[in-house]
């Protein structure tokens, strides 16, 4: 697998791992150290002193029970999948549905299906439990299913989905990818949605097998396109199997049958006309593309040229990097900006990625999350004559053998104890009900715990496992998928969501040790799109000594939606010299003298 075709692009950066033995041995090593006493069998729950409150402990606490909010994700059936697709999915949405300042979250659920003898789909929702859900955030870590209500309740088989305000109503809106045909909802403003897919134009074809997406302004005309990822062809197997699951023997354990035995699907790009509908543009707008087993897209603007360029995490294959012209037009530049593979010209598993200026060079790195006996693939964003290259810095960041043993997803950049410096959020939850006992050599196990590493900031830009120090909801184990940032408390952190499949949803409060400020930015475009996505943020501080980069957008990590509002920790700032505005349509504001601990709304 792999091979040398896109050396020019890459760039190795102390990679030893080229004859796999320092893999081998770095992995078991950390492995056995982390099971050395950091993580009991089973999950912990924060203790309760008789006659009192709670005592919430610090670190990362799960809200969901007792909050009302009682989402349970049902994907196939627990410890007996049989086909692939039954161990994909459990998507995670945040968004302030109603506009009353406060985050609220839908769960895109899945369901189960049956087939007759020869291999046809006689349904695909045969979980009269499963059906999607959506959470009133009251306050107070209290939520209300307004699931009828809100008319959001979509039963199809659910893999994950995203938000953006593609009509430029002030309001935001849902889509949701599904095996079969995927839903948009208009939000009327009034807490109800309406099913506006066809009349729209973005069901997709019913044999698609979709499985994230993002709504971004590809061409700059002021309102949101739509990028939506396909997998593969399910029912093609399902009849050439005869409805019987294959699978292989291997170590003496029987696994289903990987992505590569279904036949890859091409993505979709739905490019938004501005009345309420969208054309196909697939074809044209994607160059030359190839079907691939997609995961999560990320549009971001990697080359600093005002434009949303978009990055696609695919499994076991090539990932893209889809280069805009400036119009909405791409070209696939990910083996010639070296982030198609691994530093060794390996095809990686692809599912969850996110991109942040993580080294404060005012450049977007980016990172991508992998399957387990691999790495989870640090992308530094460097000048390579007049243009950009990715090199490999996994290494250097010292996330070479963290999370080896894990099956990575939900990922995200975030300063989650403010003290200025990015930190990573990693999810994780295996694919095999039976890890083989190669991987029970490396601590692998089925329900897996999430990882927390703390960036360690200038000069050497590393990241520690701190996952150990960081509370009880890093020693709970679960199928973690899709992981969403926000500030679902109003107190100035980022807490995080994460969907598992077959398991109750997580709300994890954020109680670290603060070790600084905040800001949080809350946009309004005019003649940009209304949500402001694709808005790149400068902020200052310190006569120019300090400087922050961000970039406004909601999809990311992987199958989720993240805070509407932009998020910094900024340390131990008592004053912002000043808040630099791009917006997407090339206007440029500024803000001067801003004090910290505050949330800013930005009108265009």
């Amino acid at each position: 697998m792999g091979g040398r075709s896109g050396a020019a692009g890459h760039r190795r950066v102390s990679s030893p791992r080229a004859g796999g033995r320092w893999l081998l041995a770095a992995g078991l090593l950390a492995c056995l150290a982390a099971r050395c006493g950091r993580e009991p069998e089973g999950p912990v729950s924060p203790a309760r002193a008789p006659g009192s409150a709670r005592r919430l402990p610090a670190g990362f606490v799960d809200r969901a029970p007792g909050s009302g909010l009682s989402f349970v994700n049902h994907t196939g059936v627990f410890e007996r999948k049989t086909w692939l697709i039954e161990a994909k999915g459990g998507g995670v949405l945040c968004l302030d549905y109603d506009g009353d300042g406060d985050v609220d979250v839908y769960g895109v659920d899945g369901n189960s299906f049956r087939l007759d003898g020869e291999g046809n789909v006689l349904t695909r929702r045969a979980n009269p439990e499963a059906g999607n859900r959506l959470y009133r955030n009251e306050g107070g870590w209290r939520f209300t299913d307004v699931t009828e209500a809100a008319g959001v309740g979509d039963t199809s088989f659910g893999i994950a989905g995203a938000v953006g305000d593609y009509d430029n109503d002030g309001d935001p809106d849902i889509y949701v990818c599904n095996w079969g045909r995927n839903v948009l909802y208009r939000n009327e403003g009034d807490g109800r949605f309406t099913d506006v897919t066809e009349a729209a134009g973005v069901g997709g074809d019913p044999s698609l097998y979709s499985t994230c997406a993002a709504f971004f302004d590809a061409d700059g005309d002021g309102d949101l396109d739509l990028y939506v990822s396909n997998y593969g062809d399910v029912e093609r197997l399902f009849r050439e199997c005869r409805g019987r699951p294959p699978g292989d023997t291997e170590l003496g354990v029987w696994r289903y049958w990987g992505p590569r035995c279904y036949r890859p699907q091409a993505d979709l790009f739905f490019r938004n006309r501005g009345d309420g509908t969208f054309t196909d543009d697939s074809k044209r707008a994607l160059r030359n593309q190839k079907p691939a087993y997609g995961f999560q897209p990320l549009p971001f603007d990697f080359d600093n040229d005002g434009d949303l360029d978009v990055y696609v995490a695919n499994d076991s294959m090539e990932n893209f990097l889809w280069e805009n012209d400036g119009k909405g037009i791409f070209e696939d530049r990910a083996e010639e900006r070296g982030v198609a593979m691994s530093a060794t010209f390996q095809m990686q598993a692809g599912m969850g990625v996110d991109a942040a200026d993580y080294d404060g060079d005012g450049w977007l790195d980016l990172i991508v999350t992998n399957f387990c006996s691999d790495y989870n693939t640090l992308y530094r964003n460097v000048p390579a004559g007049e243009g950009r290259l990715f090199e490999d810095a996994t290494d250097r960041a010292g996330l070479g053998a963290i999370a080896y043993d894990r099956v990575c997803w939900g990922v995200g950049f975030r300063d989650f104890d403010l003290d200025g410096v990015l930190d990573l959020f990693l999810s994780a939850g295996h694919v095999y009900a039976t890890p083989d006992p190669w991987m029970r050599i490396f601590g692998g196990t089925y329900e897996q715990t999430p990882r927390l590493l703390l960036g360690t900031g200038p000069p050497r830009y590393r990241f520690r496992d701190a996952s150990g120090e960081s509370g009880p909801a890093f020693r709970t184990r679960g199928l973690g998928r899709a992981a969403a940032f926000a500030d679902l408390d109003g107190d100035g952190d980022l807490d995080v969501c994460v969907a598992r499949l077959d398991q109750p949803l997580q709300l994890l409060e954020n109680r670290l040790p603060r070790r600084g400020r905040w800001l949080m930015i809350d946009f309004e475009g005019t003649v940009s799109n209304r949500d402001g996505v694709g808005a790149r943020v400068t902020v200052e501080a310190g006569g120019g000594r300090l400087r922050w980069i961000g970039e406004h957008r909601l999809a990311s990590s992987f199958g989720a939606s993240q805070d509407p509002r932009m998020h910094f920790g900024l340390g131990r700032l008592d004053r912002i010299d000043r808040i630099t505005v791009r917006w997407p349509s090339g206007r440029t504001q500024v803000l001067r003298d801003v004090l910290p601990d505050r949330m800013l709304r930005i009108r265009e």
